[in-house]
């Protein structure tokens, strides 16, 4: 059962200024955040729908090593993290097999691959702003903020 906006809205409100708190006093998440930021905007600009999904796919592995390097290896995270890992090759693998194919089969194929891609991509990113949204929630308590903003400052 969804919520009416009237509910959500300042919910979300107060959230999104937990968060820019958050940011703006933690130069590892504003690290974090830029560096996901300048991997989105490299596959951007990557001209072939190829070289995007394979600049795509380092992104992700580059933030699952990131997580891995962070986590122990028994933990829950960590093993998102190696998944998002596998997949990203798999995805590699299949990039290398398409090259292969005749032309016609390549494009039906190269739709299926993007949309692997595209989906592991958003776990990824979906997974990122989780993480700064717990963060937050755990270093502020939902409903305080301008008082505890006036602190930060």
């Amino acid at each position: 059962m969804a919520l009416p906006m009237r509910v959500l809205w300042p919910v979300a409100k107060k959230l999104a200024g937990q968060i820019s708190v958050l940011v703006a006093t933690n130069p590892d998440v504003q690290r974090r955040l830029t560096d996901a930021g300048k991997k989105i905007v490299e596959v951007q600009k990557a001209r072939t729908p190829e070289a995007k999904i394979a600049k795509a796919m380092d992104a992700v592995r580059e933030q699952a090593r990131a997580v891995l390097d962070a986590e122990g290896s028994e933990s829950v995270v960590s093993v998102q993290a190696a998944s998002w890992k596998q997949r990203a090759d798999q995805v590699e693998r299949a990039l290398q097999i398409l090259q292969h194919q005749p032309r016609k089969a390549r494009k039906t194929q190269l739709d299926r691959i993007a949309a692997m891609s595209d989906s592991l991509l958003a776990e990824v990113f979906t997974s990122l702003i989780d993480d700064v949204a717990a963060e937050s929630s755990g270093d502020l308590e939902l409903g305080d903020t301008s008082d505890q903003r006036r602190e930060l400052t």
